[in-house]
């Protein structure tokens, strides 16, 4: 298979794991690097050999270039998305697809419009662990579904914040630690657990300093088939702990610590069981975000769904998580939020 083209527009702290993750994959190669601070994509394009651009526009124009990574702030990415679909490049998004389902919308509707795919980075998907509680889910091996939760006990200091005038902005930031941090595992268990019908929540800002959004936030859940679920999120404790997701039934449990599972118990043991258990010592592929956002975080989930994005590309097929599982994620967390500001009970489906 002929290597897809990728570009990247916007070169802060994800958008080098973008790039050393397409240098990783025989199906991808990195053609353009944009950022408003020109020196910022000229220092990551020398790094890979691609070409540097002041104005993502510009780099649209290169007909080598047939996919985009998406890794500006979270509230500017609708209106580049828009261009990128208009330009006839498919977009593959950093987590959220942006900060509200109506912003969210409009990408949706640019790329169906202009027939280019749309995927979002959940890259914990992609771990060979997650994957096999999905296969053990799918096989009735958990029997009823009965209790989901995730807990993202993250520290992120005062000085994180203060970097960036974006960070824990409505307008940018599109929320705090549910929005920004805990995503990934609220995206893992809505996608273990099935669709969430009601939600009720609370937050607060109890760490930080000059925040308009939540540092500490809890949800209980309760799914469309009937099990529960509770979500705990902050980033104001210290020194932070691996994110967890657990999907317990009638006839087995499983837990996931940083997309490694760390729990794995079934009432009829299979012999792949075994096999399962003997890698709990092994390290995560997609490393740690407890403490610090980028200390410990592999490139290796990043490059694992940019693989399956351009063989989607290639193969006219689908990406794993497009645009409308992107969405669902965010829904969830608008409705975390809108039962914690109204203290009511607030349906999501």
């Amino acid at each position: 298979m002929a290597s897809v083209g990728f570009g990247i527009i916007g070169c802060g702290n994800i958008g080098p794991v973008h790039a050393a993750a397409i240098a990783l994959e025989k199906r991808a190669k990195l053609i353009g690097v944009s950022d408003v601070v020109e020196a910022s994509a000229q220092k990551l394009a020398g790094q890979y050999g691609a070409q540097a651009y002041g104005d993502y526009r510009k780099m649209l124009e290169n007909p080598k270039v047939e996919a985009v990574c998406l890794c500006v702030p979270s509230g500017l990415r609708a209106e580049i998305a828009v261009a990128c679909a208009l330009a006839g490049k498919h977009i593959l998004s950093e987590k959220p697809l942006d900060v509200t389902t109506k912003r969210i919308d409009k990408i949706i509707a640019a790329t169906e419009k202009a027939k280019v795919l749309l995927g979002c980075i959940f890259q914990s998907r992609f771990s060979d662990d997650a994957l096999q509680i999905r296969r053990a889910i799918d096989e009735g091996r958990f029997g009823k579904l009965i209790l989901g939760d995730a807990a993202i006990k993250w520290y992120r200091s005062q000085a994180y914040y203060d970097s960036g005038a974006w960070r824990g902005t409505w307008k940018l930031d599109g929320g705090g630690c549910l929005m920004n941090q805990g995503i990934h595992q609220i995206d893992l268990l809505q996608w273990f657990m099935g669709p969430v019908k009601t939600v009720r929540a609370q937050t607060a800002l109890v760490g930080h300093t000059g925040l308009e959004v939540e540092d500490l936030a809890t949800a209980i859940l309760e799914f469309e088939n009937g099990a529960h679920g509770v979500i705990e999120g902050s980033t104001a404790i210290w020194p932070g702990h691996p994110a967890r997701v657990e999907v317990h039934g009638t006839a087995g449990s499983a837990v996931l610590e940083d997309g490694k599972l760390k729990s794995w118990a079934f009432e009829k043991r299979k012999p792949i069981d075994k096999k399962i258990e003997a890698t709990f010592d092994r390290a995560s592929v997609l490393g740690s975000g407890a403490g610090d956002p980028l200390k410990g975080l592999s490139s290796e989930g990043h490059r694992r769904q940019i693989a399956d994005f351009a063989r989607a590309i290639r193969e006219g097929g689908r990406p794993t998580v497009e645009g409308r599982e992107g969405r669902v994620a965010v829904n969830l967390i608008e409705k975390i939020y809108e039962a914690a500001r109204t203290g009511k009970t607030v349906r999501v489906a």
